[in-house]
């Protein structure tokens, strides 16, 4: 392909990361996002990493459910998403693949270009690969985040950031300490405050830090990047939330403030990290158990784990 050129129109470089924006890329033109190149990578990715989930229809209620997918090769992967109703999130693909490093680091300095003002000091890229008509539910993400979408077509709605209507505190808190998945209660009312954007290849969108948002899938298999991103002021914000929690949760402090910056800031934070050297706050990081295994001759794509081991022992 041609060089990667990532536009940002002038209208939202001076407050870029303050609000939701969609603009394109090219990236979608690049061979590595083809079949073969998706399979090839599905077949050498480490498994531990890679996370198959399935969902119901109901975008009020949260259904996933995790599938294994050990011994799928990437071409059975594939098929599985194509004709099921599955998302595989392809996790820490920059740390394992050199070529999706390269990408992310690419997209992040032609950004930081177009918005000078703009400094990440860390990031990383999950990649998507998801059914026709699958969708994730609304939730709200502990780091910034940015979706370059490449293959098919979706939806997404993003929501008005830190506000109390559409995400209650404590579960912010919980979500920056990692106790909590990212899911959120959700009804169809909020809809009537959100930005929608249908997202073709060759289109991305980002949304301020903590904006809840949902994605809902069209017609046939979609393929993104999402790829995520701390800077100073976003890494001090999670800093705060998860001392805050500790102080809400410990000594039941309510409501303490939730500014990133100042005295008041830097002592919780300074509490806090030796309140954790101590023990005195011990966390259970939030984690699906699963319950399926992708099967692409299944409908929906994937089996109950029950049914594998039953297979497994009538072979023995």
């Amino acid at each position: 392909m041609s060089a990667l050129q990532v536009q940002l129109p002038q209208e939202f470089r001076g407050d870029f990361g303050d609000r939701p924006v969609r603009a394109t890329h090219n990236l979608h033109l690049d061979d590595l996002f083809s079949d073969a190149a998706l399979a090839d990578l599905l077949n050498r990715f480490p498994r531990k990493h890679l996370y198959a989930l399935t969902m119901g229809s109901d975008p009020t209620r949260t259904e996933n459910r995790l599938a294994l997918n050990d011994g799928v090769s990437g071409k059975e992967l594939l098929r599985a998403v194509r004709n099921g109703k599955l998302w595989l999130n392809i996790t820490h693909v920059d740390r394992v693949d050199a070529a999706y490093r390269a990408l992310t680091d690419t997209l992040y300095r032609q950004l930081a270009e177009h918005a000078p003002h703009f400094d990440p000091i860390e990031t990383h890229c999950t990649l998507l690969i998801s059914s026709p008509h699958a969708l994730v539910y609304y939730h709200a993400d502990a780091s910034a985040s940015a979706l370059w979408h490449l293959r098919g077509r979706k939806r997404i709605w993003i929501y008005p950031p830190n506000d109390e209507r559409f995400i209650r505190r404590e579960h912010l808190e919980d979500i920056f300490a990692g106790v909590r998945h990212e899911y959120l209660p959700y009804e169809a009312q909020y809809d009537e405050s959100a930005i929608c954007y249908e997202l073709e290849p060759g289109d991305w969108a980002t949304w301020p830090q903590n904006a809840p948002h949902r994605v809902t899938n069209l017609d046939s298999l979609n393929v993104s990047l999402s790829t995520e991103h701390f800077t100073a002021q976003g890494r001090a914000k999670a800093r705060v939330y998860t001392a805050n929690r500790f102080f809400r949760r410990r000594l039941g402090v309510q409501n303490l403030a939730a500014r990133e910056d100042g005295v008041l800031a830097a002592a919780k934070v300074f509490a806090h990290r030796a309140a954790r050297k101590l023990g005195l706050d011990r966390i259970e990081f939030a984690r699906h158990a699963p319950e399926l295994f992708v099967d692409a001759d299944a409908p929906d794509g994937c089996a109950p784990l029950a049914s594998k081991y039953r297979t497994a022992l009538l072979s023995i």
